[in-house]
């Protein structure tokens, strides 16, 4: 029988070591926001929400809260995080049915972690990221599709610029708003980036 090995690059093993040994940066953007800004679907009334980051150092992972969020119809919000690198993430789209959600959710990939069903209601709390159905498109100045579907995708990346959150109505006949959005960034301290063998 065949043995197998497995090689972990530099940057996967600081994150799985980041969780004991990391450095947590938090952002926030005080709202409030209506989503949509205007009329009964589109933009939010900030489009992009953004977050400037100073610090420096390359993501071992990233949460984005969507806080005080209420709409009368979750189905409606798709929400896209885009780094200052350009990667482009669609972490909650067509998610929670017809439900209306009230309070703070944040979005994290972890498989200890279950995403907001797609058509019932989810309480307050933390989900995976939370996308259904395919061809979600943003209008400008967001990216074009097609979107990543996973936080991960930020994984080593440098942390330091505009990171932008971009919020959209995606049909009419139904309002909501959110309070407030926080970025949080973790970025592995010194002593836990063991460095082994890329692979």
């Amino acid at each position: 029988m065949k043995r197998a090995t497995l090689w972990l690059s530099s940057i996967a093993v600081a994150a799985l070591m980041a969780g004991a040994n990391a450095q947590i940066y938090t952002y926030t953007a005080t709202g409030p926001f209506n989503i949509p800004g205007a009329g009964t679907s589109g933009p939010a009334s900030v489009y992009p929400i953004t977050f400037n980051v100073s610090d420096s150092g390359n993501v071992a992972w990233v949460a984005i809260t969507l806080g005080g969020l209420s709409h009368t119809w979750f189905d409606d919000i798709d929400a896209l995080l885009v780094s200052p690198a350009g990667t482009a993430v669609l972490f909650l789209s067509d998610a929670g049915g017809g439900s209306d959600p009230n309070g703070d959710y944040t979005f994290r990939d972890d498989i200890s972690l279950s995403a907001i069903p797609d058509l019932s209601y989810a309480a307050p709390g933390t989900y995976n990221t939370s996308s259904y159905g395919t061809g979600d498109t943003f209008p400008a100045p967001a990216p074009a599709g097609p979107y990543g579907g996973s936080l991960t995708l930020f994984l080593g990346e440098n942390i330091t610029g505009t990171w932008s959150l971009y919020i959209y109505d995606d049909a009419g006949g139904d309002l909501g708003s959110m309070q407030f959005a926080t970025l949080t960034i973790a970025v592995p301290e010194p002593a836990s980036m063991v460095v082994l063998g890329a692979g």
